[in-house]
């Protein structure tokens, strides 16, 4: 984990972040792309309820339980989520 990296499990509600990394299992991986969450891809913790998490992923909404989240890196970033998309 890089110094300005955290984990997305300890993520705040409300916070505009983007992806850095995914360490995970292939099957895991390939879910997740599916929904929309790689590296670069910039996203809005919605909940965090410490147990499970709600992101906004584009114009999706996607609940991730803990165990997967404490496996993706994320930093803070300023670029509104609709830019994001383009």
């Amino acid at each position: 984990m890089t110094k300005n990296n955290f984990l997305l499990s300890s993520s705040p509600e409300h916070a505009i972040l983007a992806i850095a990394e995914i360490t995970t299992d292939s099957k895991t991986l390939l879910k997740l792309m599916g929904l929309g969450l790689v590296a670069g891809q910039t996203i809005e913790v919605m909940k965090n309820r410490r147990g499970d998490i709600v992101l906004k992923v584009g114009n999706s909404r996607v609940s991730l339980g803990y165990s997967i989240a404490r496996n993706i890196q994320v930093h803070k970033t300023e670029v509104p989520i609709m830019e994001s998309m383009q």
